[in-house]
């Protein structure tokens, strides 16, 4: 009898001892984000600078929504270079902090209408073809995201419409907010419609 009790004492203490070293799951790894997800959430974000409106007043009714909108990519301090707009300036514009970003994002969407950034495709045998977004690991932390681009839009003033390629350079810091990008863009062609 001591002997059965003795074996059923042995066999439930080494159950509970393998059950207590079974090792636990691992917690989930956590995922990179999807550089084409981050450089279409950029180009929606400043195609939206175009979606306002000035009222029968002359009020600019939802300039400031479009422009923090835009401007929630961005971490505080971030630096920025883009294409001069004024057309005797040769090189780009420095800027840096969100201060001096939402001043440029703002004089954008003063002075473009229908604005349409989009992401370059390319193909090889497909007929849509794949959005050709490029990504890097960045040494100091954060991914860095390229992607080169499509620019038309018409000047708000006159409704000329322009045409322009280029590229957009993106750096995620990793608190998932940009620190820098920079817009490359070729000279300015306007598209005559007949």
């Amino acid at each position: 009898m001591r002997w059965i009790a003795l074996s059923i004492l042995t066999t439930i203490l080494s159950v509970s001892v393998s059950q207590a070293q079974t090792p636990t799951e691992p917690p989930p790894a956590q995922t990179e984000p999807d550089p084409t997800l981050l450089g279409q959430e950029w180009v929606d974000r400043i195609n939206t600078l175009d979606d306002w409106r000035l009222t029968m007043d002359g009020r600019e009714q939802g300039l400031d929504e479009v422009v923090d909108g835009f401007l929630d990519l961005l971490a505080p301090d971030v630096l920025v270079e883009v294409p001069p707009h004024d057309e005797n300036q040769i090189g780009p514009v420095m800027l840096i902090g969100t201060e001096q970003v939402g001043l440029w994002a703002a004089k954008f969407a003063r002075s473009h209408v229908n604005v349409v950034y989009s992401l370059k495709r390319q193909t090889a045998g497909e007929v849509e073809g794949e959005r050709m977004v490029y990504s890097k690991q960045l040494p100091w932390g954060g991914l860095g995201v390229s992607f080169p681009i499509y620019l038309d839009y018409r000047a708000r003033a006159d409704r000329r419409r322009f045409w322009e390629v280029g590229a957009v350079f993106l750096e995620y810091g990793e608190n998932g907010r940009i620190q820098r990008f920079r817009i490359f863009q070729t000279e300015k062609e306007e598209v005559v419609e007949e």
